[in-house]
């Protein structure tokens, strides 16, 4: 049962190549069914795909329910895969990449989901984006009971780590840092001008920090007139339609950035346009959370403008979450609790249909040599008929019991898939075994899943 991921994150990847390769939700459809995918299933035996793309990272799952032979190669497939639904060359983002197997790979989703791996330790947004995730390959019938045992695994992870550990008490959001960074210039909230760019959840969130912090002139830009509107109403703010940014730049003294446009909409010739006629021009700092970025690089040129994205946001959180990092041993701990769990799950799963079938098999030839030795025996009694049918169910028992024992016993993984396969070449079993529905680890004792 090989899983693997293979992606790039605010670890590994600045955020130039982040945005250059972050799906939106309605794009993930078609990263999941590519060529690239289609092609490693047939040459892996990897037959369930998801992806997670956030504005900090992308990564790509891969599993199958029955042991690989080919599974070296993948994760530069899977990479590959990954390049391309960007027209990339692997070669562009090798350098970024990371990539797990096996147990690390769950691992890996359950840091992510309970928090750990986030650029503000222990923000609780991605663990819907986790669960977001599954859904979509879910429905686009890519993600069967392996990854779906995955992902209910960190899921399951992230909600314990919430109610059981204190990493998520004093929010520390993306917004609330972009605020934070503002106090540590002399920020004058309650005299400032502050422009939303963005209608969706990030803008809410951020004017509601700054509503919190005292901003008084607080305005939402969008796209969307109706958008704009509505967040406005909700925020007390003043809506401002999308002609008319240029003017909400030139009065704002701060603009928070987060639309979802595949490129920059602040652009060098807005800002300085909107910047060219003040009498004296005043400071401008633009708060850029958007992957991709909404603010041009060669905004910063300008003179009295100054930029923060994410990249600068994760320099400046480094060091200010002492009181999140003490509950890091609580969450490791859930972790892997939660690993174990699984991995007793996937350890049932690949061998509980492999005993089944070796079962089936050493009853069908008991059962054969049985017929034809009382063929053989042709008018013994009843009485001698049932000693023979006992004393063949108890010889198949005790030869059964050493390797049936053996396998239940193996805690290892790369042991046990090397053990079930194994057992199938010695019994001559079908090589679909071990591919059957299992109990699911959400699922009470007793009950069947597929997903």
């Amino acid at each position: 049962m090989p899983i693997v991921c293979v992606g790039i994150n605010h670890h590994t990847a600045p955020v130039a190549l982040r945005e250059r390769l972050s799906f939106a939700p309605g794009e993930h459809g078609d990263v999941l069914h590519s060529a690239h995918l289609r092609r490693v299933a047939e040459q892996s035996g990897l037959s369930e795909f998801a992806l997670l793309s956030t504005c900090n990272r992308t990564e790509l799952y891969a599993a199958a329910p029955d042991v690989t032979h080919h599974f070296s190669a993948v994760p530069m497939e899977l990479a590959d895969a990954l390049a391309a639904a960007r027209g990339m060359a692997r070669e562009e983002i090798a350098a970024h990449l990371y990539g797990y197997t096996s147990a690390d790979a769950v691992r890996h989703l359950c840091r992510v989901a309970s928090g750990l791996d986030s650029m503000v330790l222990g923000e609780s947004e991605i663990l819907g984006q986790v669960a977001a995730a599954h859904e979509i390959a879910q429905h686009e019938e890519t993600a069967g009971r392996v990854l779906g045992a995955v992902f209910h695994t960190a899921i399951r992870v992230g909600r314990r780590v919430r109610t059981e550990t204190g990493i998520c008490r004093c929010p520390m959001s993306v917004s609330s840092e972009s605020v934070r960074v503002l106090s540590e210039t002399r920020w004058d909230a309650a005299h400032s001008r502050v422009l939303i760019v963005g209608t969706g959840k990030m803008a809410r969130l951020a004017g509601e920090v700054m509503r919190a912090h005292g901003v008084r002139e607080l305005s939402v830009v969008g796209r969307t007139t109706a958008h704009a509107g509505k967040l406005a109403r909700s925020l007390e703010a003043r809506p401002v339609a999308w002609h008319g940014l240029e003017a909400g730049i030139r009065d704002a003294d701060v603009v928070f950035c987060s639309t979802s446009a595949p490129h920059a909409v602040v652009t060098y010739e807005l800002v300085a346009s909107a910047r060219a006629n003040l009498v004296a021009p005043h400071p401008l700092r633009f708060l850029d959370v958007a992957v991709p970025r909404d603010v041009e690089p060669a905004v910063r040129e300008l003179p009295g403008v100054t930029v923060s994205d994410l990249d600068d946001l994760q320099r400046r959180l480094a060091g200010n979450l002492a009181q999140r990092r003490q509950e890091v041993p609580a969450v490791e701990a859930i972790v892997e609790e939660e690993l174990r769990y699984f991995e007793e799950w996937r350890h049932g799963a690949e061998l509980r249909p492999v005993l089944a079938a070796m079962h089936q098999h050493s009853e069908a030839i008991r059962q054969r040599e049985v017929s034809r030795a009382l063929r053989r025996l042709r008018g013994c009694t009843p009485e001698i008929e049932q000693q023979l049918e006992s004393f063949s169910r108890s010889l198949v028992s005790k030869l059964m019991h050493g390797p049936t024992r053996r396998l239940r016993e193996e805690t290892d993984p790369d042991r046990c898939d090397t053990y079930v396969r194994v057992t199938r070449d010695l019994f001559g079993l079908p090589s679909d075994a071990g591919t059957g529905a299992v109990a699911h680890p959400d699922a009470p004792a007793g009950t069947e899943s597929a997903a």
